[in-house]
């Protein structure tokens, strides 16, 4: 571009420059550098944050409303239940107005139905041991009838842990010691051993046992306390079985 300006050809000044000696220090020139350019100053002016200034009559915006909050979602709401009334079968289908197969069919598409399964397990083995194997009670805290208790037993795969419990109890009450322990429990437990099939066994053991130690008694002025005392009774029970085995 110099060249062109001086109306030369490039060689013409490249000799010219070199005669000068000055080439190098022109090149340098033409190209510019940062040493070259001027400095940036800086002006004058107020210092501190910039300051925004409101118009007259205008107002603040006003907040935005916040956003209302998500309806309760379906598993929230059995779970909720869940809590409320345990894994009641009887009282979920009241609340909920549907039973059997639905219900399940509700927890299931809720994503609940493995906890459902747990709860209900759980429950049915602590009234179980609650009540020392009674059918019948256990289905009557669960609002249900015992034929759909055993149901719901084989539905969780809890029958066979459930016999086991029946025959440890029966073990334990064919052990009790003779006289006192044994006619106790006849006694005092009955509803008890008729459920866990013993209950009969056990009252004729009992009735010819006593009545063998009643007959010896018989006809002795204080007979009574004899036979309490031989049987290792308090008097009121001694009476109570004489009543059972109708002794007199």
């Amino acid at each position: 571009m110099v060249a062109r300006a001086l109306a030369v050809s490039l060689e013409a000044l490249n000799e010219e420059l070199d005669a000068l000696a000055i080439r190098r220090k022109a090149y340098r020139v033409a190209r510019g550098s940062d040493a070259l350019m001027p400095l940036a100053a800086a002006t004058a002016g107020p210092s501190g944050p910039p300051v925004r200034r409101r118009q007259r009559g205008a107002s603040a915006a006003p907040q935005p409303k916040p956003p209302d909050a998500p309806p309760a979602t379906e598993a929230a709401m059995l779970r909720s239940l869940l809590a409320e009334v345990g894994p009641r079968r009887t009282l979920l289908a009241e609340r909920l107005g549907t039973s059997g197969g639905a219900l399940l069919a509700r927890f299931r598409a809720a994503g609940l139905e493995r906890e459902l399964s747990l709860r209900e397990r759980d429950l049915i083995r602590a009234l179980w041991s609650k009540h020392r194997g009674s059918e019948r009670k256990v289905a009557g805290e669960l609002r249900t009838t015992p034929a759909s208790l055993r149901e719901i037993s084989i539905e969780r795969g809890l029958v066979r842990e459930l016999e086991a419990e029946r025959d440890r109890l029966r073990r334990e009450a064919l052990r009790r010691r003779w006289p006192r322990e044994r006619i106790e429990q006849v006694l005092h437990r009955r509803d008890e051993l008729r459920e866990l099939g013993i209950l009969e066994g056990l009252d004729r053991e009992v009735a010819v046992r006593a009545g063998v130690i009643w007959n010896s008694l018989r006809g002795k002025r204080d007979a009574d306390e004899l036979f309490a005392k031989k049987l290792q009774l308090t008097r009121g029970d001694a009476l109570r079985l004489q009543k059972l085995l109708h002794l007199s």
